[in-house]
């Protein structure tokens, strides 16, 4: 239990609610969710925010409407993270926003002067994604609208909107059907004016 003392409890679950930037209406924030930099994040109404997830708002987060961050994600800053409305993040996935530069430098903090080099990229979700369980996304890609990320892939390039993406690599292996007009009717009909 000593250990506990030195445990920043303010940064994890609801305590949060009341450190970030923006936390929208039915944001519900499991106990066990931490995050850093909450002062750069915004995050939009009916979020889930999952147990044992860790985010560092970095330079900026804005997660949309209805989206989950689910078990075990990393979502890592350094730049600026959007994730639009309806995003599902599956578990053990990770948002990277920055890497080592590994070519004439070396991959370690703290080192005195010039010996390393970090290298930022912003990470973009459009609305409706879908990102399979255990996926990276790397520095600087962008996610199209509607995309499904197989689960256990590398995203080291730009997905197209309502592409079917999987590997190690990605690659499109797909397209996915949109939802049907009665659906996108009920959606619609909520309210979306306070949108991102």
């Amino acid at each position: 239990m000593e250990n506990n003392k030195n445990m920043n409890f303010d940064l994890m679950g609801d305590n949060l609610r009341d450190k970030v930037k923006y936390c929208g209406a039915g944001v519900f924030i499991y106990p066990m969710f931490k995050m850093i930099h909450p002062q750069n994040a915004e995050i939009d109404d009916h979020c889930r925010l999952f147990d044992f997830a860790f985010i560092d708002a970095g330079k900026s987060l804005k997660i949309g409407k209805y989206s989950l961050v689910t078990w075990h994600c990393l979502i890592e800053g350094g730049a600026n993270t959007y994730i639009g409305d309806r995003v599902f993040i599956g578990p053990g996935s990770k948002v990277l926003t920055s890497t080592y530069e590994l070519d004439g430098y070396y991959a370690i903090e703290k080192l005195p002067g010039d010996t390393r080099m970090t290298r930022y990229g912003d990470v973009t979700i459009h609305d409706d994604a879908y990102i399979g369980a255990n996926s990276t996304i790397m520095p600087g890609v962008t996610i199209g609208e509607g995309v499904v990320v197989g689960a256990n892939s590398l995203v080291n390039r730009n997905c197209k909107p309502w592409g079917i993406y999987f590997g190690n690599p990605v690659k499109l292996v797909g397209t996915r059907e949109k939802p049907t007009e009665e659906r996108k009717r009920i959606v619609e009909a909520m309210d979306w004016t306070k949108h991102f």
